[in-house]
């Protein structure tokens, strides 16, 4: 089933950054391209292959589900229940079959989640160890757990847990996870904290789409036949004898405030919403035989919208190739190559010799980087993101192909660039480099070393 479509644009990415191994990088920790390269030592660059980790990382996810409705106090039933919660989500469904740090993050939250709720359950400060040291991984793959713990910290504060705030195991697990995070800290810390940066490039672009579709899209990744089973797990964590764990409850509102603020995109609260499904789920087990035919339906529903189940040429044909972004961007990437690959060709059979390739996004750039050495194409450039710290062109007198920049940011620093071919992944679907322009450019307005600033961009 990987295999039927090929790499998502951030697995091209990750595998180009395993080949430049840090601490960290400008919109992530060291751990996702780390985890790429070992699986393609061990397994070989596929997209079956880079994507083992992600499925058993998503399969403890589900297990995580239903350890957190035995702390909810749920029975074998209601446990079973929770793992299919989990495991029928299109948002697990989707990250579990592709190498995304939203694979990790999620699970990570997941596991701050279990430890959290033991603390609440024992009121016993001494669970913020435990929690310090889940903290200190996450932050390997990326900042994101900083959120919840401000909304865990919110929701203690909003409850008058005194003793789990006003503790010194508060500060010994913080310090925990300082030790552990240590070189991907000092790493940003270094480096100027671009993910901070990042997070703002982030909130600029698309800020107002993340807080339009923030309730709408956990909807639609959790389930939307879940929505009353949230509903089930509010209302029951606002019972009297669920003072414990209300907290939970002050915590999703927290982390959707802090999304809302911030512009962060809709998923980060996506497991707090998923415990209060869980919650509901706890509340409800007794009836089992209704709540297990409806997680069934709703995971029928999303498979086909999160996973490559249908073949291309029927995707290509229907509305899921409109719906799903995360499917669309793992189509055309060999035809991308191919039609550069013609291009220079054609550069060199009229005599212009070298040409320098360059791109507007890591996507096109690692698909190159990929697939370009068996097209005789040389190692490419671009400003985004990391791939600008990797590498930078040194011929300033060579020919530029340029695939996927806009027009007028190439006229500015070239003497003439003329349109040589338009990307098409022949199924027309469309995707982010669907109908893009591919450009030949001559005459560098001055040097690579000078302009090179002026090609870097975040988002």
């Amino acid at each position: 089933m990987s295999d039927q479509y090929g790499f998502h644009r951030d697995e091209l990415y990750f595998l180009e950054a395993g080949h430049h191994l840090a601490f960290g990088y400008v919109d992530q920790g060291p751990m996702t391209p780390l985890l790429a390269r070992v699986q393609v030592a061990l397994f070989g660059a596929s997209p079956a292959a880079i994507r083992i980790v992600p499925a058993l990382v998503s399969a403890a996810s589900v297990v995580l589900g239903a350890v957190i409705a035995r702390n909810l106090g749920g029975r074998r039933r209601g446990q079973i229940l929770a793992a299919g919660v989990i495991a029928g989500a299109g948002f697990v469904l989707a990250t579990g079959h592709l190498l995304s740090t939203a694979t990790f993050d999620f699970t990570f939250w997941l596991a701050g989640l279990v430890v959290a709720m033991r603390m609440l359950r024992t009121d016993d400060p001494r669970n913020w160890l435990g929690y310090g040291v889940v903290a200190g991984l996450a932050l390997w793959n990326k900042h994101l757990i900083v959120l919840l713990t401000l909304a865990i910290l919110a929701s203690l504060t909003i409850e008058r847990r005194w003793k789990l705030v006003a503790t010194p195991w508060l500060v010994i697990g913080g310090l925990v996870t300082m030790l552990i995070a240590a070189p991907t800290v000092i790493w940003q810390a270094a480096n100027g904290w671009p993910q901070v940066e990042m997070a703002q490039a982030i909130a600029q672009r698309i800020g107002g789409e993340n807080r339009i579709l923030l309730l709408p899209l956990q909807l639609v990744m959790l389930g939307p036949l879940l929505v009353p089973l949230g509903w089930a797990g509010v209302t029951w964590l606002t019972r009297p004898h669920q003072r414990n764990l209300r907290p939970l409850l002050w915590a999703y509102v927290a982390a959707l405030v802090l999304t809302l603020v911030t512009g962060g995109r809709p998923y980060y609260p996506l497991p707090l919403a998923a415990v209060l499904v869980i919650a509901g789920v706890v509340a409800t087990e007794d009836r089992w035989p209704r709540l297990a035919p409806t997680l069934v339906i709703s995971a029928l529903i999303a498979i086909p919208l999160a996973l490559p189940v249908l073949p291309v040429t029927v995707a290509a044909r229907s509305p899921l190739a409109a719906a799903n972004e995360t499917l669309v961007e793992q189509l055309g990437w060999i035809e991308l190559t191919e039609t550069v690959a013609d291009v220079v060709e054609d550069l060199a059979a009229s005599g212009n010799g070298h040409a320098v390739l360059l791109t507007g996004s890591y996507g096109e750039a690692g698909a190159l980087d990929l697939y370009g050495p068996s097209h005789g194409l040389p190692e490419v450039y671009s400003g985004h993101n990391s791939y600008w710290h990797w590498r930078r062109p040194s011929q300033d007198g060579a020919t530029v192909v340029a695939v996927r920049m806009r027009q007028e940011f190439l006229e500015d620093r070239f003497d003439r660039c003329d349109r040589a071919a338009t990307l098409d992944n022949r199924l027309g679907i469309d995707n982010e480099a669907q109908g893009q322009p591919v450009w030949v450019c001559r005459g560098l307005k001055g040097t690579w070393e000078q302009l090179w600033p002026e090609f870097r961009h975040y988002n």
